[in-house]
């Protein structure tokens, strides 16, 4: 077949989809809450090996995550035989005599969330390029719930709450512009050099790309390169200004999102998004900037504009993580917290969409689908955390957040491969399976690997107890 045929159909065919609802998309994600705890039920019913204990979290916990987002099985199915299994081998067990202390920054619910992500990311990745991945999943073109869409804002997300548990009692003095300048440019650039990377490896193999996503030149560790620099510079003004346990974070982050949204509903911001065209040619070209500049913004609109919901989604993470989960640990309310805020961003998402009337929109970032990403990966922590007390971190969950980004980076590079090599428009759906099978068990096969290496032996104290 013709490569640039070949092109135009794999590009067509992850675009123009609509996506699902947001029950779908939780009940997928719920497979590894319900496998975590599937794993450890069987672990505590079976003799203390450690060897055994990555291929029970593969079978419990990793492989669940691919058969819900491939035609094998539905997720509702999936999530209600799994949910009856840890039910009745757990029955008669007491784990209050399990719980032990660890370091309050890393909180063994967030570890497993925060990989969890990672690990529903790097399948979907792949199997979307598959038609034994449902097209109801993949990123939506305007506006819905696609379970794709998910992905970009639960790492900012978790980027938030996990940056205020690491920033803890540890304001300092304010800084000096050019310190703060450096440490920004510090913080975002390897960001940006791997979004160039990606960027000319993309160009340079015609890798077929859903422009509506981010645009044409523009990807997610730009912004992610945007955000992380902006929020240094931030942090570094507000120890300049009176704001010390105020909510200035959430304060802002709202009224960023607030004033975007009007330009997305009032400004014309969202038709733009949605139906401008790609360059500044003729009557669109007013002069207000050069030409080149212009034409950029027109061809990576969906990128550059979504770092502001991108930010806004970031700093309200930082104040949630803060109210939930410091102060939820001091005061021992974690979970009561947890609670709250998944009722308050569901109803929250509610009212903007049904009340208001503003589709959730993945392609503009709007405040209906920050509302909602917030909701969704409030209430998977929430899960997480009844889990996790008392637990320790499952082997495979634990290596690939410790080494996230460069397992994230070699899921990419093995998609790549498997593109180049094989006709996924044309796989069976088994061809599909057993590529993707092979493909997951690599990918966890390389985040293990680097925990050996990396960090040697693990320490036994890697869990937290917060009280409820």
């Amino acid at each position: 077949m013709d490569s640039t045929r070949r092109y135009h159909e794999k590009e067509a065919f992850v675009s123009g989809h609509s996506g699902t609802t947001p029950l779908e998309i939780l009940l997928i994600c719920l497979v590894v809450p319900v496998g975590v705890r599937l794993y450890h039920r069987l672990r505590r019913r079976s003799p203390r090996r450690r060897a055994a204990d990555v291929p029970l979290e593969y079978v419990a916990v990793v492989l669940p995550a691919l058969l819900v987002q491939t035609s094998m099985v539905g997720p509702a199915v999936l999530v209600a035989a799994m949910y009856s299994l840890p039910t009745m081998v757990g029955a008669n067990e007491d784990t209050s005599s399990c719980q032990v202390l660890m370091d309050p920054r890393r909180p063994a619910f967030l570890t497993v969330h925060r990989s969890s992500v990672y690990i529903l990311t790097t399948i979907a990745i792949l199997a979307v390029d598959f038609p034994i991945f449902p097209r109801r999943y993949c990123k939506t073109e305007e506006s819905g719930y696609g379970l794709m869409d998910i992905g970009a804002s639960s790492f900012v997300i978790i980027a938030g709450w996990t940056s205020a548990l690491n920033a803890r009692g540890a304001d300092g003095a304010p800084q000096a512009v050019g310190s703060l300048a450096f440490k920004a440019t510090k913080k975002c650039l390897p960001l940006f050099i791997i979004g160039l990377v990606r960027l000319a490896t993309n160009k340079g193999l015609e890798y077929q790309e859903h422009v509506s996503e981010y645009g044409v030149h523009w990807n997610f560790f730009f912004t992610l390169s945007f955000v992380e620099g902006f929020m240094v510079l931030w942090k570094g003004f507000k120890k300049h200004a009176p704001t010390r346990g105020l909510p200035i974070d959430l304060v802002v982050g709202t009224l960023i999102m607030a004033s975007y949204q009007r330009f997305l509903t009032f400004g014309g911001g969202q038709d733009f998004v949605e139906n401008g065209a790609r360059s500044c040619s003729g009557d669109t070209y007013e002069g207000h900037m050069p030409r080149w500049m212009c034409d950029a913004f027109a061809a990576n609109r969906e990128g550059i504009l979504g770092c502001v919901g991108y930010l806004s989604l970031r700093m309200i993470s930082e104040d949630m993580s803060r109210y939930c989960l410091i102060n939820g640990t001091k005061k021992g309310t974690t979970g009561r917290g947890l609670l709250l805020a998944s009722v308050v961003t569901w109803t929250l998402h509610f009212v903007l969409t049904r009340g208001l009337g503003i589709p959730s929109s993945r392609r503009s970032t709007n405040a209906s689908f920050v509302s909602w990403s917030l909701a969704h990966n409030v209430t998977l922590l929430l899960l997480f955390y009844k889990e996790m007390r008392g637990n320790d971190l499952p082997p495979i969950q634990d290596a690939v957040n410790q080494f996230g980004l460069a397992v994230f980076l070699a899921s990419n590079i093995l998609t790549g491969l498997v593109n180049l090599t094989v006709d996924t428009l044309h796989s069976s759906n088994f061809q599909a399976f057993c590529v993707l099978s092979l493909y997951l068990a690599l990918v966890c096969g390389i985040a293990l690997g680097l925990d050996v290496f990396g960090r040697g032996d693990r320490s036994s104290d890697r869990r937290i107890k917060i009280a409820d």
